[in-house]
């Protein structure tokens, strides 16, 4: 009998050729969208749990009590302090650079992901040796690389016993050479960190670990692996405790911090913090993400059951005449809900194809790590969950009201209790909903990364290149004035940090307030190269070196409350005694505010330390003439071929530099644009199947008005009716929903758009003008038909 009911169905589903395409095309397309969406969330959150005892482990972060951002950074003493605590198995502390300059096979080249390290590091996070022994990090100047690293720079050479020269590390400059002893495995992506070359922290860095005890730096990184069942509440106040009680707290630098620790796992969704290893995902975008999955889905399958529950009140005679020959209702119900698994399983299968097909264009395009893996249960989960979910729909509804309490009689004439437009209304009023959704959704976030990106930010990123300068034996100026004899350059300033490149910190002790500033070293001509405009100037640009401080006007305000006038303010730095390795600074100028890393975070105190000493350069700002680009770029290389021929030439622009600090947002904007599509694509499918159903149900009647005269487009009008007034129950519903969902995400910048009313006006007329263009063509199918046909219809 299954066997027959089988046959049987591949039969039907042969013959309703566009029935059966059309239905399979619209559930494989949701399928395929939920996998692809779900599976990356998935995968977002399994980050770092493959690391043993993962969920005991925490890095602990330390804020002066009055700064709202924190660092990922902390304090040099955790280690030292926390050793101590019963609580604690095991402390790691490391630092990362995240863009140093190496000589290897004597090519000077730019190095990311560079960590000094020590045993606890390679304990802690299992680092796994493919040669070498680890415990060998214990001794100076020596070095670990990945396999990455070994086949890019050594291809087939043995690397052990060769040497790389580390010519800078963040702000620390030739450091030496360090012997090569083993090759590690390559980071797993899932995780918070990428580890290219593992540096020891003895020999050059000795002095600099040593200090860090003393010092309120925040250059290295601090891990705690706790013993099972402790509170990291307890920890974080012992930690809190240590420091008020040591003599770390009087020293120069904020005085009351605060501390915090996170559990490992949920550093890539939770952890926002300045200067991650890794850039991180936030929690809001991985909800989104899972709730657009989930929506599409939804979408996918109601439209499936739209497409089922027409086709089968089509067939409600032919249900009635097999019950008039003696069919049970349990044969009848076994037959639809095959036809219903078959159409589910071919969706399925198709969109896991689809997938496959599609993997290299999913992650090129939404620039995400996507890997669908046979192996996880997700996948068959999903896949059962779309089976049990469309069979038990489709077998409720031809049970409860095609054929309860029917005669065969009734059931044949078409007059069964119920219409297909009651069940089907509520189906169509949530698709609609949906897609308002999905489209006001799409329009806001479109608008917020546009105004993000359009945001003045105090300062022209648009044609800027940066050159990254890596040797110093050369005075950079030549290279710079000989640039600048091209008319397609307009100017040239030096900087050690670019914007977004992390920063030094200054503390505001000597100036008379609490906590500390943001600070980067330039050259004068830097600000006007990226035309920061100046508040107050007291520069002589008359002197041939321009040596000190210009501060942001936030700055400036907050000392202006606290000092009244500059002259005050002077007066007061003149009278803190200078300790030995400081010098006194005059501030020579204030800048208008401007966003250094970008628009997520707010404007806070900045500091511009400028002075021409050649190691300003490490990042050299070449402004282009607009429509002068290629003829400047060309200029450049063929200049810096003179004067480093043995270097590549390392450059950004500055504008996809700041780009960049939106990407996530990017990834959503695509993702909700793209999607948003394919969820009105299928929104039309389920909308044409309803409006055909409509328009089949009341052949008679347009018959009948047709013969009295009535006009196509009154028709059409009468038909259409209904549809707008689904579609504005559809909108009151949606625009709440939609709102709470946006107005969430927004709370994740310091500077946003408005949201505005016209957002959700704009999607309800979209999805208003949807719903009526495709019942439209259902209406005049039906209007335009010949009265004799729709009275014979039945």
């Amino acid at each position: 009998m299954l066997w027959y009911h089988l046959k049987l169905s591949v039969l039907r589903l042969l013959k309703n050729r566009a029935f059966s395409v059309t239905n399979i095309l619209g559930l494989s397309f949701g399928i395929a969208s939920f996998f692809v969406l779900f599976i990356h969330v998935q995968n977002e959150r399994s980050y770092d749990r493959h690391i043993t005892d993962y969920q005991d482990i925490y890095r602990v972060a330390s804020t002066p009590s009055h700064v709202e951002d924190p660092w990922a950074r902390s304090l040099g003493f955790v280690k030292e302090a926390s050793a101590n605590f019963p609580e604690v198995e095991y402390t790691a502390q490391f630092s990362h650079c995240q863009s140093g300059t190496i000589k290897v096979n004597e090519q000077s080249v730019s190095q990311k992901d560079i960590l000094s390290v020590d045993t606890n590091f390679m304990n802690l996070f299992g680092i796994e040796s493919l040669v070498g022994n680890l415990s060998d990090i214990t001794k100076p100047n020596v070095a670990f690389i990945s396999e990455r690293f070994a086949e890019k720079h050594f291809k087939d050479k043995n690397p052990i016993g060769e040497y790389i020269d580390v010519e800078g590390l963040q702000y620390r400059r030739d450091l030496g050479k360090y012997e090569i002893v083993g090759i590690v495995k390559n980071t797993p992506i899932k995780t918070h960190f990428n580890c290219e070359i593992l540096i020891s922290q003895k020999g050059s860095l000795d002095a600099t670990y040593a200090s860090l005890s003393e010092r309120k730096t925040q250059w290295v990184y601090n891990y705690l692996k706790l013993k099972k069942g402790v509170s990291p509440s307890l920890v974080e106040e012992k930690l809190l405790n240590k420091f008020n009680n040591s003599s770390l707290r009087q020293t120069r630098g904020p005085k009351d911090y605060e501390f915090s620790l996170t559990k490992l796992s949920d550093i890539h969704l939770k952890s926002n913090f300045r200067f991650e290893l890794k850039e991180s995902n936030t929690k809001i975008n991985i909800n989104l993400f899972t709730a657009v999955a989930i929506i599409i889905l939804l979408v996918s399958l109601i439209n499936f059951v739209s497409l089922i529950t027409v086709n089968l009140f089509k067939r409600s005679k032919e249900f009635g005449l097999k019950t008039s020959v003696g069919a049970h209702k349990k044969h009848l119900l076994t037959q639809v809900l095959i036809e219903v698994l078959l159409l589910c399983s071919l969706s399925i299968v198709m969109a896991l194809i689809l997938i496959e097909a599609l993997t290299p264009y999913i992650n090129n395009f939404y620039e995400i790590q996507f890997d669908i893996f046979y192996s996880e249960p997700i996948i068959y989960l999903a896949a059962l969950t779309v089976l049990i979910f469309s069979g038990i729909l489709s077998i409720l509804f031809v049970r409860f009201f095609i054929l309860k309490n029917n005669s065969t009689s009734d059931i044949i004439k078409g007059h069964t209790s119920l219409t297909g437009r009651r069940i089907l209304q509520p189906l169509m009023i949530f698709q609609i909903l949906i897609v308002i959704v999905l489209i006001s959704s799409a329009v806001l976030v479109n608008k917020q990364i546009s105004y993000l990106l359009n945001k003045p930010l105090g300062f022209t990123k648009d044609n800027v290149i940066v050159l990254n300068m890596k040797d110093f034996s050369k005075d950079p100026n030549v290279f710079a004035n000989e640039l600048r004899k091209n008319p397609s350059i307009e100017s040239i300033g030096f900087t050690m940090q670019h914007f977004g490149y992390p920063t030094q910190t200054l503390s505001l002790d000597g100036f008379g307030i609490e906590g500390t500033a943001e600070m980067s070293m330039a050259n004068y001509d830097f600000l006007k190269t990226m035309k920061i405009p100046f508040v107050h100037s007291y520069i002589n640009t008359s002197l041939d070196t321009i040596e000190g401080m210009v501060i942001n006007k936030h700055l400036f305000n907050r000392l202006m409350e606290k000092h009244k006038t500059l002259e005050e303010l002077n007066l007061f730095r003149s009278g803190i005694p200078l300790e030995a390795d400081q010098r006194r600074v005059d501030i020579i100028g204030v800048a208008e505010d401007f966003n250094y890393s970008s628009a997520h975070n707010q404007i806070g105190d900045y500091v511009f330390l400028i002075d021409e000493s050649r190691n300003r350069a490490r990042f050299m700002h070449v402004r282009m003439s607009p429509g002068n680009i290629r003829s400047a770029m060309t200029s450049i290389q063929e200049e810096w071929q003179k004067h480093y021929p043995n270097q590549k030439m390392d450059y950004f622009f500055m504008d996809d530099k700041i780009a960049q600090q939106y990407k996530s947002e990017n990834i959503l904007r695509r993702i909700l644009m793209s999607f948003s599509v394919l969820g009105i694509i299928i929104g039309i499918l389920g909308i044409s199947a309803l409006s055909y159903f409509t328009s089949e149900q009341r052949t008679k009647e347009i018959g009948i008005r047709k013969a009295n005269g009535a006009k196509t487009h009154e028709i059409i009008t009468m038909l259409n009716k209904g549809f707008a007034k689904w579609v504005a129950i559809a909108f009151v519903l949606a625009c709440p929903i939609a709102w709470y969902a946006m107005n969430k995400w927004l709370e994740n910048f310091a500077y946003k758009t408005e949201l505005s009313w016209w957002i959700f006006a704009l999607a309800g007329l979209i999805a208003l003008g949807i719903a009526q263009f495709t019942v439209s063509i259902q209406s005049w199918r039906a209007a335009t038909r010949n009265p004799v046909e729709s009275l014979r219809y039945e």
